[in-house]
Parts: structure tokens; sequence; C-alpha cells
């Protein structure tokens, strides 16, 4: 569902909204977070020592960007070699 819905939402939030970057989070220890983000063209940014509490233990994140200029322009490439 992710697959599908995520780059539908990128899509809402740059082209209807005005949005001209995108971030999210994701405990470093996700990997399936992680991967689905990636997946879907983000970059990551950095790591977030320690940024989110759970069950009193503390997790690092990693800060994944999406930029719009970037997303247009791998949109572009990605409709151009699949019309080729």
């Amino acid at each position: 569902m992710f697959v599908d819905a995520a780059p539908l939402a990128v899509d809402f939030a740059f082209d209807v909204i005005g949005a001209r970057r995108l971030e999210a989070r994701a405990v470093v220890k996700n990997s399936r977070g992680n991967g689905a983000l990636r997946k879907l063209g983000a970059v990551q940014e950095g790591i977030l020592r320690r940024s989110f509490l759970r069950n009193g233990e503390q997790f690092d994140q990693f800060l994944w960007t999406i930029l719009g200029d970037e997303w247009r322009d791998s949109k572009r490439g990605w409709f151009s070699a699949t019309i080729h």
C-alpha cells in the first residue's frame, strides 16, 4: 500500500500545497521503514541522536528528505526512460 500511496502524497505536497522540502524520521533499527523511504527516493541527511523515547529507552533516528525540484526531475527521468 505504501508503494502506491506515498508517491501520490508526495506529489500532492509539492504540486498542490506548494511544499519545497519534505522531511521524515525513522528509527535507525527500523530497516523496513528506512528501506521504504530509500525506495521512494528520500535522501538520508543525518542521524538524530537519542531523539526518540519509547518505553523509557532512547533511540537514534535517521533524518530523510525529499526536495521538490529533485522529485520532479526524477519523475521526468523515469517517464522519459519508459517512453523509449
